[in-house]
């Protein structure tokens, strides 16, 4: 007979495995049923409650725990795994291996870096866990697992029991959670204010009575009532602070809340206890005084914050929540994220287009600023593309969604932006190194100060101690680069340039050479047949259509060409398709065997040397059958009106450039006296492109790539910095380090001018924080400096690092920095 599992011993529910949850509950060992009813029981006995076991029971011995005794909250994590909700926010992917899944977070109760030390930590040692990164200055996670592991609730209940709340990700709510935010942090500012002027008002009787003289009764009333003004000043305004305290003690992860909170909860007991003995100090006056300045600090320091990361909430917000379906007859408010493909939406003028779509019927100026930080609307009409958090500007129109939400580019463009920001790059980790062992010297050295002062002035030793554990500030450090690199992110994607690791920033400054792909980066990669030289029978037409049958699928840009005439249903269909990357595509139309594009692909199918093509300096495509070559067709790309003079500005920037032409279309002397570049390689295949890029690292160059994203990946990746130029549609393919959306090459000057003046921050920030660091921790040490005066210079530190870092956001936004 099969034995039952055992009950859960708090929720009553069957356990699926006894021993993989346990915890000793009144000191016999209990089988728990999952994470949370571990963590919510271990939360129970830590808070001291552990006879509420035995209460609960002894009403009804014998019986299991009620359903109800799960925690609410539990009950609304588990709805979490719900695939219906998941739908909006959770992304998933199939290897060969393991299904995978991703969601980004949102976490409340963040304040320094020990916090984001902790929740990685946490995260990274659950079972199934692939990533899990934390961005200290947008308080967001990107997490990656495997699905057939783990839970998205259980993700949620690990974050819980280490004292933060987590939820995913969406502009909507981040705007909810600032707001929340923001309430809180006024309240306990509005306590710890008032509390620190009334307790200074008692504080001045009691520092007049040390000169004047005052009765031990009127001296005890005073202590009692600033005792009590205190209070809520310590518990309510102070429990940030004491939470983080506690948070890192448990983990064994020191942050800047320990040394803060051990300072006033020191002065607080020590002026309660001599409140009860008539003591000769006390100094609630010192302990509101600090809280107060610490809260205004850590406020004005969370509304920089905000102010960072608002930029990229824009850009990667829908703005609409709600769409006009059409149902039947009638038009019907639909949630954004729940429209599928098909769904027809009615979007007035003004509004916020939904989803990605093609327009059923109506003509309108679109707003396109969110994607490539352009202002100026473009015409669309009947049966053209336009995009999810696009502004229709002009006229009412009907569309057609024809991208499924997270296929969309908005929903891209977001993921992207997220993962920027989420990443750490080199200098970061080691910063959050240096401050986690920064706050164990601390803590050491406010020890060996109040020794000391103990035995050369005892009566200020305790003040000086107090001003050694404030002054210090490792918050500083820790913020010095994310706080730059958030606020250069945001800043960057509003004008259309996404850097998609944190890495590009740090890396971008160091290239020495540029190396350009010709086609669709330094041109506009929109090709069109310029002449047709039929070599068959067979009228040109007929050729073409062929030919676009063919070129229909390749994603090449020189298809475009020929398929801009075509609609798909009036083409045959090509079966049996291969595709040759940089050389061509071979198919099967009725029965014949056809391939189109270079004269040696082609024509090696008919089994005879490849033809002459009619002109050397020009590009020719050639369609062949296996009988013979059947055309030749002149295709030509013009070069952008700025790429000349972008590069005269990497020139003049001390940067080589080359360029890397897949094609043929003209000799390496034209290009080189067209554009000003020397090195010209044409003709070249992805694995001669990477080679070239291998070549000039090994000469100890630092190579920046440009290229279209998708025809030109494997260089991309080869390079020590990669940009690609993307249409937009698609982001989701781009494997690079950034990526370009406006196709306004000219905005690179501007990239530069960015990553230059986000660079100098940084150096500034780290400076500033070890200056402060060096320079204040002796001075209170000495004591130099009074507590009051610690509590200002600690918050003032982080302060600077943050404004100094939103210096980032006044950089020129100019996109035609460079004009012919």
């Amino acid at each position: 007979m099969t034995q039952s599992p055992p009950a859960c011993f708090h929720c009553g529910l069957p356990c699926t495995d006894s021993t993989e949850y346990k915890l000793v509950i009144l000191n016999e060992s209990r089988d728990l049923c999952c994470p949370g009813c571990k963590a919510v029981a271990e939360a129970i006995i830590d808070a001291g409650m552990e006879s509420y076991y035995q209460h609960r029971d002894s009403g009804n011995p014998g019986s299991s725990p009620a359903p109800e005794l799960v925690p609410a909250f539990l009950s609304q994590l588990n709805a979490w795994d719900d695939p219906e909700i998941q739908h909006a926010y959770v992304r998933t992917a199939t290897s060969a291996e393991q299904a995978t899944a991703s969601v980004t977070l949102m976490i409340s109760g963040i304040t320094c870096a020990a916090c984001v030390w902790l929740i990685e930590h946490q995260l990274e040692r659950m079972p199934g866990i692939v990533k899990a990164k934390v961005n200290l200055s947008t308080h967001r996670a990107e997490i990656e697992w495997h699905a057939d592991q783990l839970q998205l609730s259980d993700i949620l209940k690990s974050i819980s029991k280490v004292g933060y709340k987590a939820e995913p990700y969406t502009p909507h709510i981040q705007e909810e959670t600032i707001t929340k935010e923001n309430r809180q942090a006024l309240s306990r500012i509005g306590v710890a204010g008032l509390g620190t002027m009334q307790v200074m008002m008692f504080a001045a009787g009691l520092y007049a009575g040390d000169y004047q003289g005052i009765d031990i009764p009127h001296e005890t009333f005073l202590r009692w009532v600033s005792a009590l003004v205190c209070i809520p000043v310590y518990v309510y305004a102070g429990g940030p602070f004491l939470k983080g305290a506690i948070r890192n003690i448990r983990t064994r992860h020191l942050g800047m809340d320990v040394p803060v909170s051990i300072a006033i909860t020191a002065a607080f007991f020590a002026s309660l206890w001599s409140t009860f003995t008539i003591g000769p100090e006390v100094y609630f006056d010192s302990v509101c005084m600090f809280i107060f300045f610490l809260s205004v600090g850590r406020y004005l320091e969370m509304r920089a914050r905000h102010r960072s990361i608002a930029s990229s909430i824009r850009t990667s917000q829908q703005g609409v929540i709600m769409a006009r379906v059409k149902q039947g007859d009638d038009w019907q408010l639909t949630p954004a994220d729940r429209l599928k493909c098909g769904d027809v939406v009615y979007v007035k003028a003004g509004e916020t287009i939904p989803g990605d779509a093609t327009i059923e019927s109506g003509t309108t100026l679109v707003n396109e600023a969110m994607l490539t930080g352009e202002d100026t609307p473009l015409e669309k009409t009947k049966n053209d593309n336009v995009t999810g958090g696009t502004i229709n500007v002009e006229q009412p129109i009907t569309i057609i969604i024809n991208k499924d939400p997270k296929d969309s580019v908005l929903y891209a463009l977001r993921r992207l932006l997220d993962q920027a920001q989420s990443e750490k790059p080199g200098i970061t980790q080691l910063a959050d190194r240096i401050a986690g062992y920064f706050v164990l010297g601390v803590l050491l050295v406010a020890t060996i100060t109040f020794t000391s002062w103990y035995f050369i002035e005892p009566a200020n030793a305790f003040w000086i101690m107090l001003a050694v554990l404030v002054v210090t500030c490792p918050c500083a450090l820790s913020l010095a680069t994310p706080a730059a690199i958030t606020t250069a992110t945001a800043r960057l994607a509003n004008q259309g340039f996404l850097p998609t690791h944190a890495r590009f920033i740090e890396s971008f400054r160091h290239i020495t050479d540029v190396v350009f792909d010709k086609t669709g980066t330094l041109t506009h990669g929109q090709f069109s047949i310029t002449k047709t030289i039929n070599l068959s029978s067979q009228p040109d037409q007929q050729l073409l259509i062929i030919a676009a049958a063919l070129e229909m699928h390749s994603e090449h840009p020189i298809a475009s060409a020929f398929t801009a005439n075509f609609a798909a249903r009036d083409l045959p269909d090509a079966q049996q398709l291969k595709v040759e990357r940089n050389q061509g595509i071979e198919g099967v139309i009725n029965g014949q065997s056809y391939r189109i594009g270079k004269a040696a692909f082609a024509a090696e199918l008919t089994n005879k040397p490849a033809p002459e093509p009619p002109k050397a300096d020009s590009q020719w495509v050639l369609l062949a059958n296996e009988q013979q070559a059947l055309a030749w067709f002149n295709v030509a790309d013009a070069l952008r009106r700025d790429a000349k003079s972008l590069i005269q500005f990497l020139n003049a920037q001390g940067l080589a450039c080359h360029i890397l032409n897949g094609d043929s279309s003209e000799p390496p002397a034209a290009i080189a006296k067209e554009l000003g570049v020397p090195d010209v390689v044409n003709n070249a295949s992805p694995e001669e492109k990477l080679a070239h890029i291998r070549a000039l690292q090994n000469q100890g160059k630092r190579v920046l790539m440009i290229g279209d994203g998708l025809n030109d990946a494997p260089v991309l990746a080869g390079a020590d910095v990669s940009i690609a130029l993307s249409s937009g549609t698609d982001l989701a393919k781009v494997a690079a380090d950034a990526v370009l959306l406006n196709h306004q090459i000219s905005s690179l000057s501007h990239v530069f001018v960015v990553v230059n003046k986000t660079y100098r921050i940084i150096q500034q920030n780290l400076s500033w924080a070890l200056v402060y660091n060096l320079l204040a921790l002796p001075a209170a040490a000495l004591g130099f400096v009074p507590p009051w005066m610690a509590a200002i210079g600690m918050s003032s530190s982080s302060l600077i690092v943050v404004f100094n870092a939103l210096r980032i956001q006044k950089v020129s936004a100019n996109l035609n920095t460079i004009t012919d």
